[in-house]
């Protein structure tokens, strides 16, 4: 077995890179969006992770070959753990397969990408990064038999740091910390001395580093993008856009909805049904003060040109949601909706030029021909000055 132990070190360190090679070829499709860029990228970008630790493992291969040479039990550890190491990559591979026919029926998408396309390039990227964590393990363990790691004792029992220990003394000696050991606080101690407290010359936490790097990256950018290339908004800018935008936005869905009448909007409506709603609305609440024919009795004769509040349909309109109080005009927006309000203004505004049986003395000022004029977009083939309300 030891004679040929060289050719299948290096036979099962090349399966690796093969099959690592094998699936990061698979989504190899045209980009249609940045997410499937950036899905590439990083698939790409992660070959020469694997193509690396791959040369470290033929590298330490080596080495453990000659170690073999006066200890076989240094192989049968090797074979064991290239054997767990490449069964989960099939497993792995045969996962990949299973996700990609279970999503192909399925016509959801993920950020553009069907759905087909996104968990193939999400399992190879989840399959790359499993390749890289075993080859990483098996590394560490080579490289714990080779440079077995000395032993502490207490009290004469050995005692060992876990792998999650040592893995985060490590991460916040290099990331979060990287403070100074506190037997070697004497060589960063400075002379600085307030009331026996001392300082300490340690380095800044590589977290708030980066933080800062990374600020000063975004200037850069943000200078780029507003001072030298003028391609973004200012603040004012901005808040004009979306302004104009969600002003857009209102105005479709005020015109989108026939709920939404007011007396900005509101128009006269001519057509039979519309009328022979305000009719019908108008003898249930306003016979009481107009009489059927309009004539007036407590309230104003609504046949003749004058209006005490003028006469146009937004007045008539305005006049009937809001009421008069002061004058004993009710508001009627809390008993009819705005579309209902409008049936009854244009009713109102229908019965000018009627004959009623009695009708009442003039009352307000005389609804002037320019008034009607202003009004008659809103109220094409009837006359405006033909209404009056309370």
């Amino acid at each position: 077995m030891l004679k040929n132990k060289n050719t299948i070190l290096l036979l099962m360190a090349g399966c690796s890179s093969l099959t690592a090679f094998g699936q990061a070829a698979a989504p190899l499709a045209k980009p249609t969006n940045y997410l499937e860029i950036l899905m590439l990228v990083i698939a790409v970008l992660l070959v020469p992770v694997i193509w690396v630790l791959t040369s470290t493992l033929i590298m330490i291969s080596k080495k453990v070959v000659e170690l073999a040479k006066s200890n076989k039990t240094a192989v049968l550890l090797f074979m064991v753990l290239g054997t767990s190491l490449f069964s989960n990559n099939l497993m792995a591979q045969d996962s990949v397969a299973a996700d990609a026919a279970a999503v192909v029926a399925e016509p959801s998408f993920y950020g553009g990408l069907s759905s087909t396309t996104f968990w193939m390039l999400a399992s190879v990227l989840a399959l790359e990064l499993v390749i890289i964590f075993m080859l990483v393990l098996f590394v560490k363990n080579i490289l714990s038999v080779i440079h077995p790691a000395a032993v502490t004792t207490v009290n004469g029992k050995p005692v060992t740091k876990s792998w999650i220990v040592t893995t985060w003394n490590k991460l916040d000696k290099q990331f979060f910390t990287k403070a100074a050991p506190i037997e070697q606080e004497a060589d960063i101690l400075l002379d600085h001395d307030y009331d026996g407290i001392k300082e300490l010359d340690n380095a800044l936490p590589p977290w708030w580093k980066y933080g800062f790097y990374i600020t000063i990256f975004i200037a850069v950018i943000y200078i780029l993008k507003f001072e030298v290339w003028h391609t973004g908004m200012n603040p004012t800018e901005e808040y004009n856009a979306e302004m104009t935008a969600g002003k857009a936005q209102v105005n479709a869905y005020l015109a989108a909805s026939k709920e939404n009448v007011d007396e900005n909007s509101v128009v006269a409506l001519t057509d039979a049904p519309a009328l022979a709603a305000g009719k019908e609305i108008f003898g249930k609440t306003c016979v009481a003060c107009h009489l059927a024919d309009g004539g007036g009795s407590v309230g104003p004769n609504l046949t003749d040109e004058y209006w005490i509040h003028s006469g146009g349909i937004a007045d008539i309109f305005k006049t009937l949601k809001y009421g008069w109080p002061d004058k004993g005009m009710q508001a009627w927006a809390s008993t009819y909706s705005p579309v209902q309000l409008q049936q009854l203004a244009s009713y109102v505004m229908s019965l000018k030029g009627t004959k009623p049986a009695n009708p009442k003395a003039p009352q307000g000022e005389l609804y002037k021909a320019v008034a009607a004029a202003m009004d008659s977009t809103n109220n094409t083939g009837m006359k405006k000055d033909s209404v009056a309300t309370k």
